[in-house]
């Protein structure tokens, strides 16, 4: 155990800067962690200072187009670290980013008034077309064996990503 423990601390040393650190996650992992699991479209992003003026959070409106896990309303606020607030901006690196407009299936967890992200940036897939991908930019995933029958987070089609979800136990 302390040897792995090592390898993983060495691992975690060893990332780049400028990228966030996590463990792989399947599309199931993901689902099982998640509250919900929506596919909606981005409304508005308004990014804030904490009261303390030490971090920025940008919250997202999405409109739920449909709901592949869970019972969210029609809509819902999203809060994702991170953000720009007039001269100032905060970047938070393995962290899911968000564009006007743009069509979303993300994995949601619940915290308090609003959502978080589940899994960082591996829980927000872009839909483009009939295709749903990551932005895994800014995140470095340790690799593990996924589970038989899963599939790791990556780039697949809406209609594999809506099964996987919806099937995962």
């Amino acid at each position: 155990m302390r040897r792995q423990l090592a390898a993983a601390l060495a691992l975690l040393a060893a990332a780049p800067a400028g990228a966030g650190t996590a463990v792989e996650a399947t599309v199931e992992d993901l689902a099982r962690a998640a509250d919900a699991v929506v596919r909606g479209t981005v409304v508005r992003r308004e990014s804030r200072v904490t009261p303390d003026g030490l971090r920025i959070y940008t919250f997202v409106d999405l409109r739920v187009d449909a709901a592949w896990k869970g019972s969210p309303p029609a809509a819902v606020t999203v809060r994702t670290p991170g953000g720009e607030v007039g001269r100032f901006g905060q970047r938070v690196d393995g962290a899911a980013a968000f564009a006007d407009g743009e069509e979303v299936v993300v994995f949601l967890s619940r915290a308090g008034d609003v959502w978080q992200v589940a899994g960082l940036a591996q829980g927000k897939f872009a839909v483009v077309g009939s295709q749903a991908r990551p932005d895994l930019a800014g995140l470095r995933r340790l690799p593990r064996a996924a589970p038989p029958g899963e599939r790791v987070a990556g780039p697949m089609s809406l209609e594999e990503l809506e099964r996987r979800v919806r099937g995962a136990r």
